[in-house]
Order: C-alpha cells, then structure tokens, then sequence
C-alpha cells in the first residue's frame, strides 16, 4: 500500500481506473499510475542531469552494440490493471520489443533504472521495488545520490541478490559489456558523457 505525502512532497490523488489513466495521460503526463492511484514526484535538477547523463550512455552504447532499446520516463510499462509505473529508465531487449506500443510497454522491462527524488528519496526502494521484483524484472538499478549509492538487485535463477556500492564500477547482466564507474555519477559538475561512453565502448 503506498504512503500518502503532503505536498510539497510527492503527491498523490485518490484511486482511479485504469481506463481513466489511459484515456487523461496526454493530459496529466506527470503522473504515474502506481496501485489503482496517480503519483507525481517533482523532478530536481540534480535528478534531471543524472537521467540525461544516463541516457547518453546507454542510448549510445545500445546505438553501437545493438541487442536492445532505451527509453526514458513517460513511457509506461504495464504490469496489470493497477500498476503502469514509468522507471525513470528501461531497457528492452531486442527479442522483447514486440510487446513495445505506441502508449506503453506490455509487460515488464529487462532493466530498469530508478533515480531517487529529493522528494522523497526512498520511495523507489519501499514502493516501486517491491513490485518490480514480483514483476520478475531482471536488473534493477536503484540510484540515490544523496548517499551516493547504488542498489542493484539481480534476478538469479529465481531469486533476488542485492547489492549496493558508492564506488567503482558496475556492470550491467542485461547489456553486455555496459558499465559505468559510480564516481562519475556523485561529482559536483558531471564528466563529459563523450569522453565517458568512449570509455565504455573501449
């Protein structure tokens, strides 16, 4: 059951159909439909340069590598009648993208990435994680720069292991061969994403 917050933290309006969700996205395209209700978490700037930076990395790897695509928050991944939550990135591999439509994905996401709002930093890690793991996701990347943290949980034949790290580097089980070094992520002014996916693409 999701926590109601006071605004000016993350809001959320009272339970609605499935239908209705669909049929008022254009409209209220801020919102995500988590449990039968809208939640809208406001974006900081420190979050917005973290999508983006992730977004480069990922959208210009898959760009040279191939084998999957990216998309950003605002495209929502239908998991059942009460749950469309929009990760803030997900992954889709190739041998998936059928179920990809024009308004959402059917179904859950290869990987999915969630960076924690000033709002409320451990809403992703108490409310969408769960799900996400009944899901049967398999890579889940939960990022919190303000402990400058990354939890990532990995579906093994059939359970879960979770880990988390502040430094070094990751590496991704969905994408072969995408990693990123957690330092660049907690700097004050991010590195050039250029010079950063040169890295990765060797």
């Amino acid at each position: 059951m999701l926590i109601d917050l006071d605004p000016p933290f993350v809001l959320i309006k009272p339970a609605i159909g499935e239908e209705e969700f669909y049929a008022n996205e254009g409209e209220d395209g801020d919102w995500e439909y988590l449990d039968g209700r809208l939640v809208m978490s406001p974006a900081s700037d420190l979050h917005e340069a973290l999508f983006g930076f992730l977004l480069f990395l990922l959208q210009g790897f898959l760009d040279a590598r191939g084998g999957a695509v990216v998309r950003g928050s605002r495209y929502p991944m239908r998991l059942d009648d009460r749950w469309s939550p929009e990760p803030d990135l997900m992954v889709i591999r190739d041998e998936n993208r059928r179920r990809m439509t024009s308004r959402r994905l059917e179904g859950p996401a290869d990987w999915v990435i969630e960076i924690a709002s000033e709002a409320d930093p451990k809403f992703d890690l108490r409310e969408k994680l769960p799900r996400y793991r009944e899901a049967g996701i398999e890579e889940i990347w939960l990022l919190d720069p303000f402990d400058s943290t990354v939890r990532v949980e990995s579906l093994v034949q059939g359970s879960y292991k979770s880990s988390t790290a502040s430094s070094g580097r990751i590496t991704s089980a969905v994408v072969s061969g995408f990693w990123i070094d957690l330092d660049w992520l907690w700097q004050r002014e991010l590195p050039s994403v250029n010079q950063c996916l040169r890295e990765i693409l060797g």
